[in-house]
């Protein structure tokens, strides 16, 4: 297994597709290797995400609006409430977040079943697509050759 660095941001564009797919019934209904992989891949990442989501809520209470007792000020909803400037902190403060990286052991499995998935390229061990350049011209996607 190879330890690569990714993204916070790298972590959520990953999670956001895992969920749309997984989330198609007739897809996983298919039951197909590339429906157990990509479950086995979620399964993996979800410690990840709830150390950022974890992360992400300490932002948002150290940056919420309190009252003159330091008790937290709580919209109609029980959402917090965010002065202007907690407000710009705080995206200031997730910014860094996203950007912000952690250690992940590549999957080693074999590409059958996800060989099409382009999203998965630096998740899954030795899973390269070639990379798409916008041309400056013409605006037309090319494809660079590997």
């Amino acid at each position: 297994m190879a330890k690569v660095n990714k993204k916070n941001s790298e972590l959520l564009a990953l999670v956001q597709t895992l969920n749309v797919l997984l989330g198609n019934e007739n897809f996983v209904k298919a039951e197909t290797k590339g429906v157990k992989k990509l479950q086995k891949i979620g399964e993996k990442v979800k410690s990840h995400l709830e150390k950022y989501n974890e992360k992400l809520e300490e932002i948002r209470l150290d940056n919420a609006n309190t009252d003159k007792d330091g008790s937290l000020l709580l919209d109609e909803k029980g959402g917090y409430k965010f002065s202007k400037e907690g407000l710009k902190n705080m995206n200031k403060k997730i910014k860094e977040l996203l950007d912000e990286e952690f250690e992940f052991y590549q999957f080693t499995f074999s590409k059958d079943g996800i060989e099409n998935y382009a999203f998965l390229e630096g998740w899954v061990e030795g899973l390269e697509f070639p990379e798409l350049n916008k041309s400056e011209d013409d605006d037309i996607l090319e494809v660079e050759s590997v």
